[in-house]
């Protein structure tokens, strides 16, 4: 992992290119937990709601370029539906993620799917199944194929344990960068 840039050099930016990623799934499935594991490399064990949408900035090397990933950690609660729908706009990239102790969370990853498809379009995901600490309810047999079938790469992650944790983000950076290339040329 590549800790972010601190550089305040002016002259030129210390990335390639830089992309917004957006962080889906019910509450309490681990997203804040997950990131802040792989931005920060802490786990706070206390849950704390998440108030519309925090974010996080990490840079990625990927070969000879480097991509500034701005994180943003959305809301699950339906409540915050509405505002947060206007904070897709401008994504890369989406991680989608469900406990695997919680069967609800992965049954409502179609919803998840849907949400990031008419909000963002066509843009690079990942399936992550979270708490792999836990007792897996969620049968993997189905996990591989809901992926299968979505086109989705799927990772297991505890965001507890630090299991996984930046491997969602260095899968989704590589395609990131691939279709940012081919909508410039």
């Amino acid at each position: 992992m590549t800790p972010p840039n601190r550089d305040s050099s002016a002259d030129a930016p210390s990335y390639t290119y830089s992309a917004k990623v957006v962080v889906v799934g019910d509450p309490a499935v681990g997203k804040t937990s997950l990131i802040v594991r792989y931005v920060k490399g802490m786990y706070n064990p206390s849950y704390i709601l998440t108030l519309g949408v925090n974010f996080f900035v990490q840079d990625i090397t990927v070969g000879d370029q480097k991509l500034r990933m701005t994180i943003w950690d959305t809301a699950g609660q339906e409540r915050f539906g509405p505002i947060r729908k206007k904070y897709y706009k401008g994504a890369r990239g989406a991680i989608l993620v469900f406990d695997q102790s919680n069967p609800e969370s992965f049954e409502r990853m179609g919803f998840w799917i849907d949400e990031v498809n008419r909000e963002c379009g066509d843009i690079p995901r990942i399936l992550v199944g979270n708490k792999a600490d836990l007792i897996a309810i969620v049968p993997k047999d189905d996990v591989q194929e809901f992926a299968s079938q979505q086109a989705l790469t799927y990772v297991e992650t505890s965001a507890k344990t630090g299991m996984n944790s930046i491997r969602p983000f260095f899968l989704l950076a590589p395609s990131i960068i691939a279709a940012i290339e081919d909508k410039s040329s």
